[in-house]
């Protein structure tokens, strides 16, 4: 199976929809530097794209970054003026590490108390189903 390129499937869409070849790649190319720029910002936890899935930070690599930026920021604090602009970035990188930790925490959370919700849902579903057993159906005989 081979993966369809934009260029195999630009004309096709463009004449399917009536619209000008141009106007599709534009579109597309707006869709994909929007989808980059989510993507690489920081801003988010979880990017969703559809038919392609979720991507998501992983904790370990946000980790890594932190502490090198911090290292390096650590490192550098003492330079003079001639770093200001590098020092500048790292902070405001930083800042974007810390916040997306923090939002990467309250979905953690978010998904431990759901958890836990279905935990005791669960147990009383079958809390229930186990007093109804012991009920027991009506085996007298008793007819009317």
């Amino acid at each position: 199976m081979r993966p369809k390129k934009a260029k195999q499937f630009i004309p096709v869409t463009s004449e399917k929809v009536g619209i000008d070849v141009s106007v599709v790649e534009d579109v597309l190319s707006f869709y994909w530097q929007e989808v980059r720029k989510n993507l690489s910002s920081l801003n988010h936890v979880r990017v969703h794209l559809t038919n392609l899935g979720d991507f998501t930070i992983k904790h370990w690599k946000l980790e890594e970054k932190l502490e090198s930026l911090s290292n390096w920021k650590t490192l550098n604090e003492e330079l003079g003026k001639q770093k200001l602009n590098e020092r500048y970035k790292v902070e405001e990188n930083l800042t974007n590490l810390n916040t997306v930790k923090q939002l990467m925490d309250e979905e953690n959370q978010r998904k431990d108390f759901i958890k836990l919700h279905k935990r005791k849902s669960n147990e009383s579903k079958e809390q229930h189903i186990q007093n109804m057993e012991e009920q027991g159906s009506d085996t007298t005989g008793h007819s009317q």
